[in-house]
């Protein structure tokens, strides 16, 4: 499973910090993703990033994948099972290695999305205020995903009795979390309630030092999973 490869990849490179890449200028992007390189694990990239730069998707993606072993495209598909199928076959033919996906229409609209060798992420909760992610939904969902038996969850690390709980109804999954740093959310504190992967994007990207921000919160997670 894809999800057995990522944690081989956190292991050999010493790291559970991925990059979100949400930079609309690409020479900065590819300038930060440089410098951060060595401390990342993957790169979370937004569908609509390669337009934005203007190249195709299968050009950006191996640009990436000079730099770190995997891209998790963050989709977040939410259709019925024929849509999300072809979309799914598109975005991975152009080399992406795993998807975030909503679990809203049900399970086989998400079981549409696994492939072999590929990966899915289920979404449980936003970070952003005033979402609609109760916590009966959020942990109905992180079930859902443990009987799918999908790739890992992606769960909010700035609010962390909610990470606890949809850990607890999903303890076999790991759970990539955004909401660090610029979101208010602190590494250590967010895998001591079950983050095992950290998203993180504009206190990076914005960092005057990029690198020297990278290690930081690649070494505060590492703390607590080592």
């Amino acid at each position: 499973m894809f999800r057995d490869a990522l944690e081989q990849a956190a292991k050999e490179r010493q790291s559970r910090l991925v990059l979100a890449l949400d930079e609309p200028d690409s020479k900065k992007a590819f300038s930060v993703l440089r410098k951060t390189a060595k401390y990342l694990l993957c790169v979370k990239l937004h569908p609509e990033m390669p337009l934005i730069w203007k190249t195709t998707h299968e050009k950006a993606i191996s640009k990436i994948k000079k730099h770190v072993p995997y891209v998790i495209l963050d989709a977040k598909l939410a259709d019925i099972g024929s849509s999300n199928a072809f979309k799914s076959d598109y975005y991975f033919a152009q080399g992406v290695d795993a998807i975030i996906a909503h679990g809203f229409p049900g399970m086989d609209s998400v079981k549409s999305i696994q492939r072999d060798g590929k990966g899915v992420f289920l979404l449980c909760a936003m970070t952003s205020p005033g979402h609609l992610f109760s916590e009966e939904l959020a942990v109905k969902l992180a079930a859902m995903g443990q009987q799918l038996n999908v790739d890992g969850l992606v769960a909010p690390g700035n609010q962390y009795e909610l990470l606890s709980k949809i850990h607890a109804a999903a303890p076999a999954l790991p759970i990539a979390s955004p909401g660090l740093g610029t979101q208010g959310g602190d590494a250590k504190l967010a895998a001591q309630n079950g983050t095992r992967y950290a998203i993180v994007g504009r206190s990076i990207l914005t960092a005057e030092k990029p690198g020297i921000e990278a290690r930081r919160t690649r070494d505060a997670v590492n703390e607590v999973l080592k």
